[in-house]
C-alpha cells in the first residue's frame, strides 16, 4: 500500500520496533508451547515406563505363582 505523504526516518523506524516486538512475542509464546509439549511428551514417556514396569512385575510375579504351584503339586503328588 503506498502512501502519498512523506515518512520520516523514526516512524520507519517505530515500524521496525513494532515488527521486531510482534515478532519476539509470537516466538516467545511458540518458545513456552513448544516447551509444555515436550514436558508433556516426557511425562507421557514416564507413564508409559511406570506401566511397562509395573506389567514386567505382573509377569514376575506369575512366574513366581506358576513355581509354588508346581512345588505344591509335587508335593502332594508325594504324599501319595
Amino acid at each position: 500500500m503506498a502512501y502519498d505523504r512523506p515518512v520520516i526516518d523514526e516512524e520507519i523506524l517505530a515500524g521496525f520496533a513494532s515488527l521486531h516486538q510482534a515478532m519476539a512475542t509470537g516466538f516467545d509464546r511458540l518458545e513456552k508451547r513448544c516447551d509444555a509439549l515436550q514436558n508433556d511428551v516426557l511425562d507421557a514417556r514416564n507413564d508409559i515406563a511406570r506401566l511397562e514396569g509395573r506389567m514386567l512385575r505382573r509377569f514376575d510375579d506369575v512366574d513366581a505363582r506358576f513355581d509354588d504351584h508346581e512345588r505344591r503339586i509335587s508335593a502332594l503328588e508325594s504324599r501319595t
